[in-house]
């Protein structure tokens, strides 16, 4: 892994740049088959990523149909309903940010694209500084959430389950591991080794995924919300040199304003790509599921369902 600082006052090639900006998303979208190529691909790679999405789609639904086919058919009361409900909701969330960062990836691309076209073509020293500050700090805040992130799904779907240990069923003379998600009875009786092991281990799955989801969609926000306020420092800086100039702008003062026309209606047009993307499949479905997080684990407290 590359170092997060980098000395500016050596020469370094722009990737290296980049590498710093969206080394943790591009690590996190690439494990789910999210990333979008700067290169055309061939036909098999094509298939082959579209047969993960699917898979991916596939892992994501499962707790998704069985929990709620549990909670339609098999529970009556409305406390009850609702104390299984925030399962329910999460893998929702996790199924919803999935689709809209796949339907996407053209918008992340154009994204990324600009990233790296903004790191290529900075030349002033005190332009650089600013955006390797703004780099550092998203990733650390994206350090910062994929800790939180996978934190809650060691403790939720690992520590509890095994703090907890084999339980005896009531009305039978069996003992089982509680899963994480509802199971309905209808399918099978997970209670029963071996499918109690298998269920409960593609429920391990799922749930990593749903995190995985939840952590490459805020560190994507996170990376490019901190990009753009780092090209809006870069475009306040050029403003202040716009009439006296300096070494890597025009020599003409109105090729320095169009010049730094020209700079700010590209800002523009990412935010407007980076809004659109973050107002519809990320800032929305992350707030929810912080807020059915914090709903799941207090009910984690409770008896755990069979």
């Amino acid at each position: 892994m590359q170092k997060s600082e980098i000395n500016i006052n050596r020469p370094v090639d722009y990737e290296e740049y980049v590498n710093l900006s969206i080394q943790w998303s591009r690590l996190l979208l690439k494990h789910l088959c999210l990333w979008p190529y700067s290169s055309p691909i061939s036909r098999l790679k094509q298939y082959l990523h579209r047969l993960m999405n699917i898979i991916c789609y596939t892992i994501l639904s499962t707790p998704f149909i069985f929990c709620s086919t549990f909670i339609y058919f098999e529970v009556d009361d409305i406390y009850s309903k609702l104390k299984q409900s925030g399962p329910l909701i999460f893998s929702t969330t996790a199924i919803t940010k999935y689709y809209f960062m796949v339907v996407h990836k053209a918008d992340i691309s154009e994204c990324v694209e600009q990233i790296k076209w903004d790191w290529k073509n900075t030349t002033n020293d005190r332009d650089r500084e600013i955006m390797i500050a703004n780099a550092n700090f998203g990733r650390k805040l994206v350090m910062v959430c994929i800790f939180f992130m996978y934190s809650g799904f060691v403790f939720y779907n690992v520590v509890i389950p095994f703090s907890v240990g084999r339980i005896t069923a009531e009305d039978a003379n069996i003992t089982f591991i509680p899963l994480i998600f509802p199971f309905t009875s209808y399918v099978a009786d997970a209670r029963y080794s071996p499918l109690n092991e298998i269920v409960f281990s593609l429920q391990v799955l799922a749930s990593y995924l749903m995190h995985s989801v939840a952590s490459a969609a805020c560190s994507l926000a996170a990376v490019l919300a901190v990009h753009t306020c780092g090209q809006m420092q870069v475009l306040m800086n050029c403003l202040r040199h716009m009439i006296d100039g300096r070494s890597d702008m025009n020599e003409r003062v109105d090729g320095r304003i169009a010049d730094i026309v020209s700079q700010h209606v590209r800002v523009l047009k990412y935010v407007t790509i980076y809004r659109f993307i973050t107002a519809f499949s990320f800032i929305r479905c992350y707030l929810l599921t912080l807020e059915f997080n914090f709903f799941r684990a207090s009910l984690s407290f409770l008896p755990l369902r069979r």
